[in-house]
């Protein structure tokens, strides 16, 4: 007598917080839709494939695998010595670093998104409040709100976080920590001025909350220099933490970024690392040692402005030409990948988008999916430069102002 058994359904054996707590990204659903109807992509916030230094990584990968302790742990939980000096030389003398940080004061991270859910496993209790810009970083809200955190969006303007409402939402909320990402921001394009994060810092003393410091597009720059940093402004009170990446100026698929922080931090994150991973892989962190060594890392990153500039441009020259006329409104990012935008008389941002990408073959991002929730904009919209050449961002910005005309017929 054969006995047939049901499969095992992991449903009723889930944590309450992946039943509860863990969300699906809105981001990489648009992505698959974008591939799956052949689209013109101005959703993408990722590096253009063109722009990697492929044959230089190549090269600066070579003799790494010549090296078989290369092949073991990394030695150290922070990760290999050498990327981690070469990054504070670096931060140093560019003037992003306060004189308490140093190499000891850095973690190879896997990406930045790594640093964003370890401070949160680090610093979030289940409703512990964590202060975000309004809008902010998807991944980043998803992280914190895994952790339990109830997000609170600060209203900002085209300087950064607006000051007064920081200083009411701090009166009435104890807040765990401040996130923020103060150049060319994901996703408003926005950058905050120095002296508005010199009264940002001001008020956090007063009511003594850290900050997280998310700034992966630094050096994206194409208007002029980027304001100092939070943790070059804060000195020795060491309340900033700083998350960096090389994914925007190399390549993504490395999954390499850092974190600075001070000891009383460093210490627990050390910690969430090996529970979590054990180690992050030698051969990558040796290899792109190599290539950040070997380079001349201003005259890569001028390159990257120089073309990325030109995709702005030319994304904005296209959508002020197809637009126009369409209730349709916009900013004009000094750096980055993104341009905010505005549409009147669309009401679901989230539906269009979805309309967009079926029936116009074109991907765009809902802004509604970067806010706290309660704090969303429905009219808002975001869209990348960073992957479209000018007849791609000719041909998108047709698809766009057809799919505006059409929505709701």
């Amino acid at each position: 007598m054969v006995c047939l058994m049901e499969s095992y359904n992991f449903e009723r054996a889930l944590s309450s917080m992946a039943r509860e707590r863990l969300e699906v990204s809105e981001i990489g659903e648009m992505i698959r839709l974008v591939i799956a109807h052949g689209a013109i992509s101005f959703a993408a916030g990722e590096p253009s494939a063109d722009l990697v230094p492929s044959a230089l990584l190549k090269e600066a990968f070579a003799d790494v695998f010549d090296d078989p302790s290369q092949l073991g742990y990394v030695g150290s939980v922070l990760g290999h010595v050498g990327l981690r000096e070469w990054i504070a030389g670096w931060m140093r003398g560019d003037g992003l670093l306060p004189d308490w940080a140093g190499a000891r004061d850095i973690m190879i991270t896997c990406g930045s998104q790594e640093g964003i859910s370890l401070a949160g496993e680090a610093l979030i209790d289940p409703g512990s409040y964590v202060l975000v810009e309004s809008p902010t970083y998807m991944e980043a809200l998803l992280s914190f709100r895994k952790q339990g955190a109830v997000c609170v969006g600060v209203p900002t303007d085209e300087d950064g976080i607006v000051v007064s409402e920081l200083e009411d939402i701090l009166r009435r909320k104890r807040a765990r920590f401040l996130y923020t990402i103060p150049n060319f921001q994901n996703p408003s394009g926005n950058t905050s001025s120095a002296a508005r994060r010199r009264e940002v810092l001001d008020v956090l003393r007063g009511y003594d909350v850290p900050v997280i410091e998310d700034d992966p597009y630094h050096y994206l720059s194409y208007d002029g220099g980027t304001p100092p940093t939070y943790i070059s402004l804060s000195g020795d009170d060491k309340r900033v933490v700083y998350l960096g990446s090389f994914s925007k100026i190399v390549a993504p698929g490395i999954r390499c970024g850092w974190m600075v922080a001070p000891d009383s931090l460093m210490s627990r994150i050390s910690a969430l690392r090996v529970n979590a991973c054990l180690d992050l892989p030698s051969v990558l962190q040796r290899g792109l040692q190599n290539l950040m060594s070997a380079i001349d890392v201003s005259v890569h990153i001028e390159r990257l402005c120089s073309v990325y500039r030109r995709r702005r441009d030319s994304l904005i020259e296209a959508l002020d030409s197809n637009l126009s006329g369409l209730g349709f409104s916009r900013n004009h990012p000094r750096g980055g990948f993104f341009i905010w935008g505005n549409v009147e008389g669309i009401r679901d941002m989230t539906d269009f988008a979805r309309h967009a990408v079926a029936n116009e073959k074109i991907g765009v991002l809902p802004g509604s999916i970067f806010f706290a929730p309660g704090s969303g904009d429905e009219t808002s919209i975001r869209l990348s430069f960073a992957k479209t050449d000018e007849a791609q961002a000719k041909e998108g910005s047709a698809r766009l102002a057809r799919a505006i005309k059409n929505y709701g017929k």
